[in-house]
């Protein structure tokens, strides 16, 4: 998958439009067309400040992250699900996460 197939896809995630990434970003919506068209890739600066605003990482844009196997694949996959997530819960929330996180942590250190 391209850079901006990357972007729409997590776009619709986190349910912004192409517009808002663009004014937060300080990036003319016309240029993500351009982009589009050009199957290009915007500068670094740009392309970091994407990711920051969709909450993924840059590797994870640019197609730059090792898959060893299908398995791999679906595992991050679902790590950004719960990353996106995790990001609307309230402090509360993420604290009872943490005590989850940390049990099953325990867990799997015996094993």
């Amino acid at each position: 998958m391209n850079f901006w197939k990357k972007v729409d896809t997590e776009l619709e995630y986190v349910g912004k439009s192409r517009k808002e990434l663009a004014s937060e970003i300080g990036f003319d919506v016309t240029n993500i067309s351009f982009g589009i068209k050009r199957n290009s890739i915007p500068s670094a600066d740009t392309a970091l400040k994407i990711s920051r605003f969709l909450g993924v990482s840059l590797d994870y844009l640019l197609d730059m992250e090792k898959q060893d196997s299908s398995e791999a694949t679906s595992y991050n996959s679902e790590v950004e699900k719960i990353s996106h997530t995790i990001k609307k819960f309230s402090s509360e929330d993420l604290n009872a996460v943490s005590v989850i996180v940390n049990a099953l942590n325990e867990k799997y250190k015996k094993n």
